[in-house]
This record gives structure tokens, sequence and C-alpha cells, in this order.
């Protein structure tokens, strides 16, 4: 393998001395030990070789894999999510809290000046905050096994948005025309937030790994269809004349009943 090469993986990593699973691609696994995630996509997964969302050792490890074989990469703390520092544990007041509106709970993971960490201790009127790394000085254990390796750029680029934005691919017209490879944005992502985000981090993946390709976003609005207009009824003239109104006799009824004489 070489650095930037795309290569789709199953995987599962552990940590500690009990080797708990934390993260794995597989839905079966996750669900068997309790972290599974409606919001993350399990199945096929796709690395980039040498990518920083990988320990070097795992990158090092990548460079001389073969397809189909399973592979175990150890870390150390030092090379991994870092050793321990008792100064990364800070205690706050909670009215530090009340003012963000935050319920400080034991294990809940909060942001406090732009630090993010993990509440480990609540007592009357101080919440304690570690802001080392959840997995720091623990032994990170990765299992892999190369399913595939990519190479048509229309499926890099796939692979590269499905990394970054966490949509169906599906919902993306992707076209290949000479260098430029052409992504129709779908309608739900014109306007969200994180697809503004998500944008330069596919552009940038892009340029590095795929440095052939030409890439080109297109926001297609179709031509709004006004709604027709109905045409006017005609009137029918009604062929029945108006009956005239009853005129009212105001004359006397002169055919009273005659009376008989006896």
């Amino acid at each position: 393998m070489n650095n930037g090469d795309f290569i789709k993986i199953d995987y599962e990593m552990t940590v500690g001395d009990d080797k708990k699973v934390v993260s794995t691609n597989s839905k079966k696994i996750a669900e068997d030990n309790g972290i599974y995630d409606e919001h993350f996509k399990y199945g096929d997964f796709v690395a980039i070789v040498g990518s920083e969302a990988f320990f070097k050792t795992i990158n090092d490890s990548f460079l001389t894999a073969k397809k189909g074989e399973e592979y175990t990469v150890e870390t150390r703390p030092e090379d991994g999510f870092g050793t321990r520092d008792p100064k990364n544990i800070r205690v706050h007041t909670i009215r530090e809290f009340q003012r963000l509106n935050i319920e400080p709970e034991v294990g809940k993971e909060v942001l406090l000046n732009q630090r993010r960490g993990r509440i480990i201790s609540v007592t009357p009127g101080r919440v304690m905050v570690d802001y080392n790394h959840r997995y720091a000085g623990k032994v990170v254990h990765y299992k892999y096994k190369i399913l595939d390796i990519i190479t048509d750029d229309v499926e890099k680029v796939k692979s590269v948005i499905s990394m970054s934005y966490p949509i169906e691919i599906e919902k993306f017209t992707i076209e290949h025309s000479g260098e430029e490879v052409t992504v129709r944005i779908p309608d739900e992502s014109k306007f969200d937030p994180a697809w503004f985000e998500a944008k330069f981090s596919i552009v940038n993946e892009v340029r590095k790994n795929i440095p052939n390709v030409v890439l080109v976003f297109k926001e297609v609005y179709e031509k709004e269809e006004k709604p027709k207009e109905e045409e006017p009824k005609e009137e029918t003239k009604s062929e029945d004349k108006e009956e005239a109104p009853e005129e009212k006799d105001e004359k006397k009824d002169e055919s009273s009943p005659e009376k008989t004489e006896s």
C-alpha cells in the first residue's frame, strides 16, 4: 500500500487491559458490546492510508498489509490518546454550570472555556471535570482486514463525501467527465450548515488524495411551476322566465255568501 490509497476495511478497536470494544464498523459487534449508535453508518468503511484520522502505528501497518489478511496493531498511550495528566483535571463551581444552563451529572461530556471534558465528580457547590481524553493512559488495539482497494476516482470522491457528511451517498448525483467530477447537491443539503462545514473538508481531502481530479459542486434550483389558472366558466342564461310575483287582489271579494230568509 501507499500513502493516499483508498482501502475498504472491516475493523474493531479496543482499549485498556480488558480490551473493551469502543469502535467498529460491524453493527452486530456494536450491539453485542452495548455501543450501537443509530447515527453511525455501519457496514463498508473506507480508510485513506496515511490519513491523520489514524495513529501512526496503524498507518505504518497499512503500508505493509495485504488484502484479505487480518492484522492487529497495538498502540501505546504515548503514541495514541496520550498519557493521563493530573493537571488536566479541574474543579469548577456549580455557578459556572448554572450560568451555562448545564445540569452537572457524572459521566456527562461538557464544553467549558473552549475545552471538552467529562464530569467525574459532583459535590455540593463543586464539579470536577477531567479534560484528559476518555481513553488517555490506555493501550489501544486496532484489528482490521482489508477487503478491497478502491481505484475508481468517482468511488474515491463518494468515500470522501461519506467520511465528512453523514447522509446516504445515493442522494448525491455524481458524474465524471475528463478530469472533472461533478457532484450535484441534494435539495436537503443546500441550506444545511453541516454541509457548509463538510464541504471544506471534502475539498481538502480530494485535493490531497485525488490530485488528478477537478471537483465541481453543482446546485440546481428548478424553475418554480406556477399553478394553472382555472378557465372562467361561461355563465349560462336561464331560458326560464322569471315568474312575476303574484299580485294581491286588493278588491273586496263581492261574492259573499247569500243570507236565506227563513
